[in-house]
């Protein structure tokens, strides 16, 4: 794959590709302009392209050689926060933030798709490029892309996301589960209202939440298998309007994190089990509501080897690390490879001259020195499928 050097030829315009990207960040569903950056850059390079699912992108380039139809997804939208970073490229659109770094995987597909097009002799079969809306606004972008047939006729899928805890240069990977289904869990408590010096005479769903947050921790601690990870957290209380009135009512707000779907479907009804038996100990009613999220994203453990494959290929073994566990965060990547194999690995683009922020920190940025390493990524797994020797 000696050709994949040619990418250094894109380092340039990969990061300022980046860079406008950064400078105009916009929420789900809503990245009208970048959607049009995407559209006119692949026009300029002869790719051709579809709209779908409102403001996403569906590019291919067909060889007209025999060979497997390969996907490659990056996500677009960016999250509705104030960038505190003081960068030439700092976001105009003020309250939204590329922080979870959805502008330089855009902007790596692009640079992709203009290599590969560039290089279309050195490959066979098909390519497609989804640019996908909401990543970040649950119910997310993938399943309706999905819906709109961006899956059809495709054999493998991979995708990337940039993490700023891995040294540019190298990669990460994991087998199996990788990120966690993220559900939302609403508890309305339903009591009995009155004065807060008269308590016996009110059933105080103040008091009865508060147990519940705490019950509901057993499951974690004492209801699973201690090596298989799960998160309750409940990150919002609301209820009542003064010091001393006992309200009527508390509802709770949180998240569930699970890496497994037999897992998932065990808290799911223990949570229900716990919520409803320690309401009815204080004689009061509830409300529950579950929202299952992103499910689980679990890698295809046949295209991992084959990232490792390509990764030390072109970057060194070395530099092909092993994730020690899986995260907790959700990515509704784990949609696509619920229907077809593939593969999602992290791209190392940690800064090395200043702090390093995380992923949704207002103060987050980037290594671009890492942006080069995620074309030569991508173009070498399509390249691994369907190059001509």
């Amino acid at each position: 794959m000696e050709f994949l050097a040619k990418t250094m030829n894109l380092k340039e315009e990969v990061v300022n590709l980046r860079r406008w990207l950064h400078q105009h960040p916009e929420p789900g569903f809503e990245e009208y302009e970048t959607s049009k950056f995407i559209k006119d850059f692949l026009e300029e390079n002869n790719i051709s392209y579809r709209e779908c699912t409102k403001t996403g992108v569906l590019a291919e380039i067909d060889t007209k050689r025999e060979g497997k139809t390969i996907a490659l997804r990056a996500d677009i939208d960016a999250l509705p926060i104030l960038e505190a970073n003081d960068v030439p490229y700092k976001s105009k659109n003020e309250g939204y933030m590329h922080a979870c770094g959805h502008d330089s995987h855009t902007a790596v597909l692009l640079a992709t798709a203009k290599f590969i097009k560039e290089n279309i002799d050195k490959y066979s079969g098909k390519v497609k490029f989804i640019f996908q809306p909401a990543e970040e606004s649950p119910p997310g972008g993938a399943k309706p892309m999905i819906e709109d047939g961006v899956l059809c006729g495709v054999d493998y899928i991979y995708g990337l996301h940039c993490s700023p805890d891995i040294e540019v240069g190298k990669i990460a990977v994991i087998d199996g589960p990788m990120m966690a289904a993220a559900d939302r869990i609403e508890i309305k408590i339903i009591g009995k209202g009155g004065h807060g010096a008269s308590p016996h005479q009110t059933i105080d769903p103040v008091v009865i939440a508060s147990q519940v947050v705490n019950n509901l921790q057993i499951i974690i601690s004492r209801n699973l298998n201690p090596q298989d990870a799960a998160v309750i957290s409940i990150g919002k209380i609301e209820g009542g309007f003064r010091f001393n009135v006992i309200a009527p009512e508390v509802s709770l707000d949180g998240t569930v994190r699970t890496l497994l779907f037999e897992t998932r479907d065990a808290v799911k009804q223990r949570i229900e089990q716990i919520v409803k038996s320690t309401v009815a100990a204080h004689d009061a009613d509830c409300e529950i509501k579950y929202t299952n999220g992103y499910p689980p994203l679990i890698n295809h453990n046949e295209h991992v080897d084959i990232i490792r494959a390509v990764g030390g290929s072109i970057l060194g073994q070395d530099n092909v690390v092993e994730l020690p566990y899986a995260s907790l965060g959700g990515e509704d990547f784990s949609y696509f490879v619920e229907k077809i194999p593939g593969a999602f690995f992290r791209l190392g683009i940690k800064l090395e001259d200043k702090e390093q922020y995380p992923l949704h920190n207002a103060k987050f940025d980037m290594n671009e020195e890492g942006l080069e390493y995620g074309i030569k990524m991508f173009a070498g797994l399509v390249y691994s499928h369907n190059g001509l020797k």
